[in-house]
């Protein structure tokens, strides 16, 4: 009589524990994009064991979250000299140097980084004819044009070429 009273609970462990089995699938074999859909199941579930194991797949496969994760990041160096007492310099270089780096990507219809191969010192030369360690304060007003040049179309342009390297 026992035994039958605890069938359904034995019948219900035995289900539990074939549902486990089939989620300890190879998660190799399933596609990204199901990959993506049942870890966001299981975050939903706040199944943090499976979700643990979906991420790790995720980011053992280096997709949804964990794309481009070894890819070195996208940061602008600017190194100006001691000379310059200016405290608007740094700020007016900055964005002028940012302004140039959008042109020449958007003339390149690259989606790099847009200091890949582009360098401030390279920026430097390229429009002022000189060298980072030769800028004084009297190169601001110069910088200010270039900033100012084509800026709000050339910020629309780079904007639009940033959503379609996104959705590549």
């Amino acid at each position: 009589m026992m035994w039958r009273a605890s069938q359904p609970v034995v019948a219900a462990f035995a289900l539990l524990c074939l549902a486990n089995f089939a989620a300890a699938e190879d998660l190799s074999l399933v596609s990204d994009v199901e990959l993506a859909e049942r870890t966001r199941e299981a975050v939903v579930a706040q199944d943090a064991e499976a979700a643990l194991d979906l991420l790790t797949e995720m980011q053992r496969r280096g997709t949804g979250i964990f794309a481009n994760a070894d890819k070195p990041s996208c940061e602008e160096v600017i190194n100006l000299p001691d000379g310059i007492t200016d405290w608007k310099f740094r700020a007016v270089a900055r964005q002028a140097y940012f302004r140039v780096a959008m042109s020449q990507r958007l003339e390149d219809g690259s989606c790099a980084c847009l200091f890949d191969g582009f360098s401030f010192d390279a920026f430097v030369e390229a429009v002022l004819g000189k060298s980072t360690a030769e800028l004084t304060d009297a190169d601001r007003p110069v910088l200010e044009r270039i900033r100012d040049e084509d800026r709000r179309a050339t910020e629309a342009r780079f904007r639009d070429l940033e959503q379609s390297c996104r959705a590549k």
